[in-house]
């Protein structure tokens, strides 16, 4: 379960707090109709101990899934979020060697980048850093960039609006965890 749970995470983290975007990232930039064949394939993720968990992330042409090893969790396990397919909801982008994941979570955008290693495998960022408390996230990412902070629904949200250069310089400065996702087919 532990396992299913850290995937799950790996693209959407919808009940936790997150700095995200008014609009998909980087912004400007085209959207791509499909994904690229490169990035397309069978995905695990490594864990903190070094070893690969064992449910695995499928991204192909249009999209992407995710794959429970345990029979029970493949038979009783339904998610919204367990595969997504290219849309007005889930829009892909490219710039300057990163892939950028963007989720519509009305009102907000949730953001997740790829990065292609020379081997095939991905290495997967989302806007946090690894052991930092989020408040304290956010005081640190206020110095770099302006937070628009506002209260929807019962519940606050954390926007940011960078040009695509600023995007790309808070990947280069840390500001987004890291995690490999080693490529298996």
């Amino acid at each position: 379960m532990r396992n299913l749970i850290f995937i799950c995470s790996l693209f959407v983290c919808v009940a936790c707090k997150e700095v995200s975007f008014r609009e998909p990232q980087p912004k400007g930039k085209k959207s791509l109709t499909s994904v690229p064949k490169s990035l397309q394939g069978k995905y695990l993720a490594q864990k903190e101990g070094g070893e690969l968990a064992q449910d695995t992330v499928v991204i192909y042409s249009n999209g992407y899934r995710f794959g429970y090893f345990s029979p029970e969790e493949r038979l009783n396990h339904k998610d919204d979020l367990d595969e997504g397919v290219l849309s007005d909801s889930l829009v892909l982008r490219t710039y300057k060697n990163y892939y950028f994941v963007n989720f519509l979570n009305r009102p907000e955008w949730l953001l997740r980048v790829l990065e292609k290693q020379k081997n095939g495998d991905l290495i997967y960022m989302a806007p946090e850093q690894e052991g930092v408390d989020f408040k304290d996230y956010v005081v640190k990412l206020s110095s770099e960039i302006r937070i628009d902070s506002t209260e929807v629904d019962g519940k606050r949200i954390y926007l940011i609006d960078p040009t695509p250069r600023e995007l790309v310089g808070l990947i280069e400065k840390g500001y987004f965890s890291r995690t490999l996702l080693k490529k298996v087919q």
